[in-house]
């Protein structure tokens, strides 16, 4: 059974698939999900790392990154700021990082409108916070 980050990246490949049948190929899912300790470290000596984005997409114009977060969920403010300093990383490449909460965000992104949190947004919103775990309604721009 999917979970609703799994739901909702479902839906953001299926919409992206539907509204640009001949980019097949340019989206996709960057597996670092891992449920156990021993999974993380047999992942890690692999090369997966911690907090690369759920989807990259890429053309000729640009490359962008799309973390995934749903609202209601509870993260963790050390996974977000793992994926926060992975998406400076990408940046620095000359690359696109957001982190999109809906279909809508982050098909924007793949078009080149780039909606969605940025690095900068998600860097104030993670000053802020002062408990281990947050929901997306206390993210505040």
């Amino acid at each position: 059974m999917l979970n609703k980050e799994q739901i909702l990246q479902k839906d953001i490949i299926r919409k992206q698939s539907e509204l640009y049948p001949n980019k097949r190929g340019r989206l996709f899912h960057i597996p670092n999900e891992r449920n156990n300790k021993r999974q993380a470290f047999i992942a890690r000596s692999i090369g997966i790392f911690p907090g690369v984005a759920d989807l990259i997409y890429f053309s000729k114009k640009f490359n962008v990154a799309t973390e995934l977060k749903v609202p209601g969920n509870r993260y963790k403010v050390a996974s977000v700021g793992a994926q926060v300093w992975w998406g400076e990383v990408w940046e620095k490449q000359g690359n696109v990082w957001r982190l999109c909460t809906t279909v809508e965000e982050a098909i924007s992104c793949y078009q080149g409108d780039f909606k969605g949190y940025t690095l900068k947004e998600m860097k104030k919103i993670l000053k802020r916070i002062k408990t281990q775990t947050i929901k997306i309604e206390q993210w505040q721009k």
